[in-house]
């Protein structure tokens, strides 16, 4: 398995580009960016192109995400709001503005069964529950991950709610998650320079990643579940190989800054990068 860089886009925003997620339904990559905006991108096949540009959402767009039917994308922001548009026409479908602090990460769970559409906040903090930095929703629907910013990650039962697990290993700020394609495992991305592989069912740890040289900011999963990719404020991103849970390659040159998003297309042949150097940078997956 290999990475190739396709194309890099030099100024894709202009400032940090700290989110990006491909839509589930087409060829559509969404990013955020510390400028107050989101940029929706064709993949044509032979590049990215700009399709629409979203402007004035406050304090830079740390989260973003598209859900499973295509029908919704939604942002959050620096000052804790939420924007959720429509992928049809771009307009404003609902706007959230929730106590400082309150949503740093969204991730919408697949679609229920009478087509209901639910979306993920990580955020907020008390006497009990740590700030959480980040949210992921299982593909089966049945359970959503936290990570918190004292390096717990808590797992809980989307239909009630309930805590059901919490998952040992690290010991600093959680920055990304990502399940395998079966649910059955979970991947974390954290500052203590690891990205840990769980056994979500045992809530146990399987494999623990000396993955970068400085904080892991983001990791993703191949849709088959045969790779990983992470993304590093050492400004590389490494690909693994899940079958072997070894290092199949590292990417030294695409960046000059932290990589704060990794994501897989949903075919799994391409993979987005988004750094705070500005750009994105898509790669082939062979």
């Amino acid at each position: 398995m290999r990475l190739t860089l396709h194309q890099k886009l030099e100024a894709a925003h202009d400032d940090s580009v700290w989110a990006a997620h491909w839509s589930p339904t087409e060829n559509l990559l969404a990013t955020g960016s510390v400028d107050e905006s989101v940029k929706l991108w064709q993949d044509s096949g032979e590049g990215l192109e700009q399709k629409h540009h979203l402007l004035g959402l406050e304090l830079g767009v740390v989260s973003v995400a598209i859900d499973g039917t295509g029908q919704y994308g939604a942002a959050s922001s620096m000052d804790s709001t939420i924007n959720v548009w429509s992928q049809a026409d771009y307009s404003s479908a609902a706007r959230f503005k929730l106590p400082p602090a309150e949503a740093w990460s969204v991730a919408w769970l697949p679609p229920s069964s009478d087509g209901r559409l639910t979306l993920a906040v990580a955020g907020g903090s008390s006497n009990t529950v740590s700030l959480l930095d980040v949210v992921a929703a299982s593909p089966d629907g049945r359970l959503v991950a936290a990570g918190a910013m004292d390096g717990g990650v808590a797992l809980f039962d989307t239909a009630t709610g309930r805590l059901l697990s919490s998952l040992a290993g690290h010991a600093k700020a959680v920055r990304g998650l990502a399940f395998t394609p079966d649910s059955r495992h979970l991947l974390t991305a954290c500052d203590d320079l690891h990205a840990n592989l769980y056994d979500v069912g045992q809530a146990a740890l399987v494999e623990s990643f000396a993955a970068h040289e400085s904080w892991v900011l983001s990791v993703a999963v191949h849709p088959d579940g045969s790779a990983a990719i992470t993304g590093s404020s050492d400004a590389k991103v490494r690909l693994w190989d899940l079958s072997t849970r070894t290092l199949a390659q590292t990417v030294a040159d695409a960046h000059a800054d932290q990589v704060w998003s990794v994501a897989f297309r949903g075919d799994g042949a391409r993979v987005a990068s988004a750094s705070d150097d500005h750009s994105v940078c898509v790669f082939d997956f062979q």
